[in-house]
């Protein structure tokens, strides 16, 4: 909301502290700066106009500005003695920095410059035909040496009020100018009134829906369609309002004074003098203002003749009774509305305005029949209309709102003391009827502060009005000292992990399309956006993978071909959500070409990540075989086991799924945050006894998985078994065909007491009797 000068002007004094008092005691200031960019401006009266000797455009003028008599060298087609003109005076700065300065203009001295409007920063579109070309005169005479930006109500600063949602007072120069007299103690004053009221009101207003609030209509006659004066094209520029034509100027122009939104209807395009403000149980197709067709849903309220719809209550009004230059009858619409029906309806039409943005906020109830006397008084004398009586229909009446609030409260909250002279002078200044019991007060808070509904928000109230700065800062004195839960710090332990292990980490987006959804992992009924910017960013992923499969694509096409990435992030169903980490590693994942070492990402590397992982955390995890996964290598896909339940997976992506990225060959791993963090980590004393490594080989069938035999390992020896590793895997010669060997490094200890080597011996013992009854297996000496 934009405050213009000129605009308040006309209901309050503006004090010369204005910035520093709104950013103080009233709300804070988004800009500040002058609405018109022009210093050392003066009224000047033309005393003589001769043409230039040297020249056959200019004029060589005099030009009395009250304390001197200035010679001004003129090039305006249209100046003219006797004329009363704009003067920059020497010093003059206009716009950024075009500095008026004395000059010789083809042999003849200038001191100053006479102005055309568009030298004042004045869009050339808005300035009346006869000064487009030329210099700007008054039409009357008018007091020499005076502001001439005064004398066209188009001086003084435009300031932008960083609104909250709360404050809907503050989207009107009134509301404005209310709470700057309560800081200031000074008196607002409306506009006086004055027409007659010479025409009968044929039509009838009827409020068939408890949306409607309340509704008033005047008809107008002989209204002249004509270019608003420049004060007014100039408020509105100021307000960021194109002007079209003055009905429709002073309805913007009463919006932006009182907060009131109207709508002037071409009296002629009505049918059956008639207004009715109704639903519809149906969708309705109409077009609005702005020229869109729109279709509007069942239970919309609308402003009806007696045969169509005439305008979306409180939104826009529609094409069909809209004002043109044909126009010479008017009705006039003021109202209020339910504003919870209009955010609504805004929303579900994806149509803002700014009588909207006010109605859905909530409007002063008593300022609608304002804003319908200050139109009329405009009307009447911008463009000459008659006027007839008001005629109204009031569904709800207005019921202040009354608020208790406990004597000692504000003191006690505010931590300073205010006394009970001044805070009752606090609140008459805000305009609240006080009615004071034995411990508390009973406050009426005026109909224009519909933000003020509890004993909170008086408080509020007179800590800005008291200045916000005189509240203390005070530590917050905890009991508890703040600490990361432990699952943060797993999860902090992971990142720090993967990171010195020289992975890169990335951030996707959470949105994915459609299509995407049942490609990778799914975990229930997808979530989906009822407003998607576009269909690739429209439904909340259930996996990880898309996102850094795409990464993986935008860097290769970048000529980064070496990727080793990761991502932790959520990912969510309809009625579940869960915190994810994917892994993906593309190409070369460690060279050193002086030591000849050149890794390549793959499965084991990738699975021997995992392993480093989760040993960090002192997590037991098993790898079991999958071949369910889509959209991984069906033979180069594993599920990660903890405490016997899947986690995540991990496995090479598809040859397909990689054509289509268009991406190198990728490796790719998921696991579940949530499931990880829930494993308990159990402490023990490190042994003080020594440990006794063995080595056994032996050789099975090909098809036999290492998992398997490592279970069995593990089951027979489990209780002094404190390391198994598997270092060496063989086939080829000496080894018959359809088989492989294998070896295991197994390091035993025992917490009571040293290990004896031929304790030891019969535990090698037990592994390898077991595992030749189980695999046959046969062992290598």
């Amino acid at each position: 909301m934009k405050i213009i000068q000129s605009m308040l002007d006309r209901l309050i004094e503006s004090p010369n502290n204005i910035l520093e008092l709104t950013n103080r005691h009233i709300i804070e200031v988004d800009e500040f700066d002058m609405a018109i960019k022009a210093t050392n401006l003066t009224v000047g009266h033309v005393l003589t106009c001769e043409a230039h000797p040297n020249s056959d455009h200019l004029h060589v003028t005099t030009v009395d500005v009250k304390d001197e008599v200035l010679q001004i060298v003129c090039g305006a087609p249209n100046v003219a003695k006797g004329q009363y003109v704009i003067v920059a005076k020497i010093g003059a700065v206009l716009g950024e920095d075009f500095e008026i300065k004395p000059t010789k203009i083809r042999g003849i001295e200038s001191f100053g410059m006479i102005c055309s409007l568009s030298e004042l920063g004045i869009p050339k579109k808005h300035i009346e035909k006869e000064y487009q070309e030329g210099i700007f005169f008054f039409k009357e005479p008018v007091e020499v040496g005076s502001d001439p930006l005064k004398q066209l109500q188009i001086h003084g600063y435009k300031m932008m009020l960083g609104i909250t949602p709360n404050r809907s007072d503050l989207l009107s120069h009134y509301g404005f100018a209310k709470d700057l007299a309560t800081m200031t103690g000074k008196r607002v004053t409306l506009p006086a009134y004055n027409f007659d009221e010479t025409l009968k009101n044929p039509y009838k207003v009827s409020i068939e829906s408890d949306l409607g609030l309340q509704y008033h209509a005047r008809y107008f006659e002989n209204v002249e369609i004509k270019e608003s004066p420049l004060w007014l094209k100039n408020a509105l520029i100021q307000s960021d309002i194109e002007p079209i034509n003055n009905v429709v100027d002073i309805t913007n122009y009463v919006l932006m004074l009182y907060g009131t939104p109207l709508h002037a209807f071409d009296h002629e395009l009505l049918e059956g003098n008639e207004i009715r403000v109704r639903t519809k149980n149906m969708p309705t197709n109409v077009v609005t203002l702005d020229g869109i067709e729109r279709e509007v849903p069942a239970n919309t309220l609308f402003i009806c003749d007696a045969k169509k719809e005439v305008a979306i209550a409180g939104v826009m009004g529609l094409e069909n009774t809209m004002i043109t230059d044909k126009t010479t009858k008017v009705l006039l619409e003021a109202a209020a509305f339910n504003p919870e029906s209009i955010k609504n309806t805004s929303k579900t039409l994806d149509l803002r305005s700014d009588s909207s943005l006010r109605f859905e906020r909530g409007i002063d109830p008593t300022m609608p029949i304002e804003g319908m006397k200050l139109a009329t008084k405009l009307l009447v004398e911008l463009a000459n209309a008659r006027v007839s009586n008001i005629v109204s229909n009031l569904n709800n009446p207005y019921h202040p709102v009354v608020v208790t609030i406990k004597k000692d409260m504000i003191e006690n909250r505010l931590g300073f003391s205010i006394g009970k002279e001044k805070l009752l002078s606090i609140f008459k200044a805000y305009n609240y009827e006080v009615k004071e019991q034995d411990n508390f007060y009973e406050l009426t808070i005026p109909s224009y502060r519909n933000d003020i509904t509890i004993d909170a928000d008086v408080l509020e109230e007179v800590a800005r009005y008291c200045g916000l700065d005189l509240i203390e800062n005070q530590t917050l004195l905890h009991k508890h000292i703040g600490k990361l839960t432990d699952k943060q710090k797993t999860i902090r332990k992971i990142r720090h992990f993967l990171a010195n292990q020289g992975l890169n980490e990335v951030i996707n987006y959470s949105l994915v399309s459609e299509d995407d959804i049942d490609q990778y992992v799914t975990i229930g009924e997808a979530v989906s956006l009822l407003n998607p910017l576009s269909q690739d960013r429209k439904v909340l992923r259930q996996s990880l993978i898309k996102g850094l499969l795409s990464t993986v694509n935008y860097n290769q096409n970048r000529m980064q071909e070496d990727l080793f990435l990761f991502e932790i992030g959520h990912v969510f169903s309809k009625d579940r959500e869960e915190n994810r980490l994917a892994i993906a590693l593309s190409n070369k994942y460690l060279e050193n070409k002086w030591q000849g070492i050149n890794i390549h990402g793959d499965y084991f590397v990738l699975k021997g990540l995992v392993e480093a992982l989760f040993t960090h955390l002192n997590v037991e995890y098993q790898f079991e075989a999958a071949n369910t996964y889509g959209f991984l290598h069906p033979y180069l896909q594993a599920n990660i086991v903890v405490q016997n339940k899947p986690i995540g997976y991990l496995g090479k992506v598809h040859p397909k799924l990689a054509k289509k990225f268009d991406i190198d060959s990728t490796y790719v791993l998921e696991l579940n945050l949530d499931l990880l963090c829930q494993n308990e980590i159990s402490y023990k004393p490190i042994s003080k006894y020594p440990s006794i490594e063995r080595d056994i080989a032996f050789v099975v069938d090909q098809g036999i998985k290492a998992s398997k035999i490592e279970k069995i390992i593990i089951q027979t020896v489990r209780k002094q078994l404190v390391s198994l590793s598997l270092f060496d895997q063989y086939q080829g010669e000496n080894v018959e065909q359809g088989k492989k060997s294998l070896a295991y490094r197994l390091v035993f200890n025992d917490d009571t007491k040293t290990l004896e080597s031929d304790e030891v011996d019969k535990l090698i013992l037990k592994v390898t009797k077991r595992l030749q009854f189980e695999f046959k297996a046969i062992i290598r000496q």
